[in-house]
């Protein structure tokens, strides 16, 4: 008895803690007989799974889907620049007694070449960086993979786990009696 009253109580802190918890929107890819779907995963029915594909809600019956892929879904990526073209150095450079624009350790302020030549520099080397680090961020693996050889509910109350509207609208009750027939089948 007093086990069944913390394990309630537990299951109440953690129900709590998951509803403060914002919905999250997961990346499926939907592999059927002949087409390939790609989009939000919305919601998973007991007829359909519903896609919201660039704001179009796309419709695959569950009876046709092979395999999904869960991925989280990635901003885009936005380029990196190491050095400032044309900033303004004012601030930087002081007139000394001579005449010259020096910084506060006596050093004089670039030419125009050595404008020239740093520009070009960081156009390069930006462009390189931004080479390298563009392939990287398009790695987004599978964070869930469902092969659905034959319809197993199952499999698919799990995929539903990921659907937006799932996780705004949890099925309470149904979990609840998904972990009391967990719970007694554990014998002390």
């Amino acid at each position: 008895m007093i086990k069944s009253i913390y394990f309630t109580l537990i299951f109440f802190f953690f129900l709590s803690f998951a509803m403060a918890q914002s919905v999250k929107p997961y990346m499926a890819i939907l592999k059927t007989q002949n087409e390939k779907y790609k989009g939000i995963l919305y919601k998973v029915d007991s007829v359909n799974v519903i896609l919201n594909h660039d704001g179009e809600f796309i419709q695959v019956p569950i009876n046709e889907i092979k395999t999904v892929q869960i991925r989280t879904v990635k901003k885009g990526y936005k380029g990196m620049s190491f050095v400032k073209i044309g900033e303004d150095r004012a601030e930087e450079y002081k007139m000394n007694a001579a005449g010259k624009m020096v910084d506060k350790w006596g050093k004089e302020e670039p030419g125009f070449k050595e404008d020239v030549s740093a520009t070009a520099f960081s156009v390069v080397f930006t462009a390189m960086a931004n080479a390298v680090a563009l392939p990287i961020h398009a790695i987004n693996p599978n964070l869930a993979r469902f092969n659905f050889n034959k319809i197993d509910e199952n499999k698919f109350n799990e995929l539903s786990y990921y659907s937006i509207y799932y996780q705004a609208n949890p099925d309470v009750l149904a979990e609840l009696q998904q972990l009391k027939s967990i719970s007694s089948t554990v014998k002390p």
